[in-house]
């Protein structure tokens, strides 16, 4: 892989970064109150976290590394809002959402573009909802420390965490995002 496609690589990462990151900050709904004034919409509404969870994720899921975007377009059976060149987000109509980098570094040919990255979009107003027994206390945050493998992360926080993100790795295996 020369320097330059790295070069590009790296800064299509740090863009996905940002787009994800501007995304979420401009999806927050906005409510009226008793008053009328604008406020953000309230966190604390009963959620049904697995229906809600398994909405979320089962548009994410649709969405696999390697795929080109016209089958993408296909699994999720909606268009595409086109942030910037080879970024692509997609919402369907429950407002879940996934965003997909687009990149000819990981296919087969080197030429055709295919997803090499995708992102979970709406789980944050999810996450905000969640019971206080669901959260990472203080005590086990400190807990973890550098270096530690997966298993033993999982067994300090007692579960999976919830996937944000997966990248298409330089070997070959996804390299995913939890929290």
């Amino acid at each position: 892989m020369t320097k330059s496609r790295i070069k590009r690589l790296i800064l299509l990462l740090v863009l996905l970064v940002f787009s994800s990151v501007f995304m979420a900050g401009c999806g927050q709904q906005s409510t009226q109150d008793a008053d009328g004034d604008s406020e953000t919409g309230d966190r604390s509404e009963a959620v049904d976290s697995t229906a809600t969870l398994d909405k979320i994720y089962a548009f994410y899921d649709k969405v696999q590394l390697g795929q080109t975007k016209a089958e993408v377009d296909t699994a999720l059976g909606v268009t595409a809002k086109e942030p910037m060149t080879d970024v692509f987000q997609y919402t369907d109509a429950n407002g879940n959402g996934v965003m997909i980098g687009l990149s000819s570094v990981f296919s087969q040919d080197g030429n055709s573009k295919v997803v090499f990255n995708k992102s979970v979009e709406g789980l944050e107003a999810y996450l905000i909802t969640l019971p206080d027994d669901k959260r990472v206390t203080d005590e086990q945050a400190q807990s973890i420390t550098e270096g530690m493998t997966y298993e033993e992360t999982k067994a300090k926080l007692g579960g999976d965490g919830y996937e944000l993100s997966s990248t298409q790795g330089f070997e070959g295996k996804p390299e995913i995002d939890r929290v």
